[in-house]
């Protein structure tokens, strides 16, 4: 785009040099777009490729009891996890992805499988509700607790920052996402 905006002919700044620049940006938009559907994934798709790989290694893959309905039914409701001081949120910013609902399921599910010890302490302790409720001591242990949960959204960070596909013949220094450099 630089390179063709140097070549135009028309005063640097002028109305026409203006018109000729933003069709420039249109014709750069209408490349990529050609492009992207045959060279470039949806996010959508590069984040459910990483959710895959993430959920394949040993300590997620399961296999897993399916979710009651009762557990499918506290999933739902907000508030069920407490705070996750996961070590692995280093300033990611929330996005919605349109994932395809068996892969959800399965992160949900391993999520729920692998934390389901944990919130069980949790639960036994009285270490889930208000923190005003709880003494210092109690909220250092649920604080303790809270860090071996597996949230699905942890989960979701270390497919990210761990397996999200790295353009081929880039070097891994430009092209790593936040967390890997």
């Amino acid at each position: 785009m630089e390179e063709r905006a140097e070549a135009l002919t028309e005063p640097v700044g002028s109305v026409e040099w203006e018109r000729a620049v933003g069709r420039l940006r249109r014709q750069a938009r209408m490349e990529a777009a050609d492009l992207r559907p045959t060279r470039w994934p949806a996010l959508d798709v590069l984040m459910g490729r990483a959710l895959q790989e993430r959920l394949q290694l040993p300590d997620l893959a399961g296999p897993w009891l399916p979710l009651s309905r009762a557990e499918r039914t506290r999933l739902s409701l907000s508030g069920r996890w407490p705070a996750c001081l996961s070590g692995c949120e280093r300033g990611t910013a929330e996005r919605a992805f349109t994932l395809d609902e068996d892969l959800v399921l399965k992160l949900r599910t391993a999520a729920w499988r692998v934390s389901e010890p944990v919130l069980k302490e949790l639960e036994e302790k009285n270490l889930i509700g208000p923190s005003r409720d709880l003494s210092e001591a109690a909220r250092e242990e649920r604080e303790r607790l809270a860090e071996k949960l597996y949230p699905s959204s942890r989960i979701a960070r270390e497919a990210v920052e761990d397996h999200w596909p790295i353009p081929q013949g880039e070097d891994a220094d430009d092209s790593a996402p936040a967390g890997h450099r």
